[in-house]
């Protein structure tokens, strides 16, 4: 069984991807919704990396607003992925502002 700390840890990022995952806009796309669909297999088998990357794609498919890609970003942070930092604070520095989704 994992050691209490690496649960803990593995909350923390399941709980800023699902709220990465709820600041994205509701679309009817299939490729949308089959990206979706992977998202929550990868989260339910606790395969979180895949999970991040998956949101990740959903976040340039739509647009995703700057607090979407600074929870990517602690995720990654969480899971030890600094490679991955940069991209997220560039996506967070370029993201769009305003109420509407594209």
């Amino acid at each position: 069984m994992a050691d209490a700390k690496l649960v803990k840890s593995w909350k923390i990022t399941e709980t800023l991807l699902e709220r990465a995952r709820q600041a994205l806009p509701v679309r009817h796309e299939p490729e949308y919704a089959a990206l979706l669909t992977r998202y929550h297999e990868f989260k339910d088998h606790n395969e979180l990396e895949l999970a991040l990357d998956i949101l990740d794609e959903l976040g340039h498919l739509t647009t995703a607003r700057g607090g979407f890609w600074r929870d990517l970003e602690r995720a990654a942070e969480n899971m030890g992925l600094t490679d991955r930092l940069p991209a997220f604070r560039k996506a967070f520095a370029e993201a769009p502002v305003g109420p509407k989704f594209r």
